[in-house]
């Protein structure tokens, strides 16, 4: 699922995330940057770096975190602060 206004609902990290309710589409490297393997890639990211991508599997990521929305489109985000 796209961005709405530019604007994502949840933030994780992303060597803890939850892909049954949640659908991520931004990987941010944080402060410290990461190694990750997002959909079967291995990526080195930088700190403070950012790639937009669909993720359908996450391993790894420490430092790193996944950006998107929650799947359920009725309820929307719950989690806003």
């Amino acid at each position: 699922m796209a961005k709405i206004n530019e604007v994502h609902s949840v933030i994780v990290p992303a060597n803890a995330p939850n892909l049954t309710a949640h659908t991520y589409s931004e990987i941010y490297g944080g402060s410290t940057g990461c190694s990750i393997v997002i959909n079967g890639v291995s990526l080195n990211m930088g700190s403070s770096s950012s790639i937009f991508i669909n993720v359908g599997s996450v391993s790894g990521g420490t430092g790193c975190y996944l950006l998107g929305v929650n799947k359920d489109v009725h309820l929307g985000s719950t989690s806003f602060m």
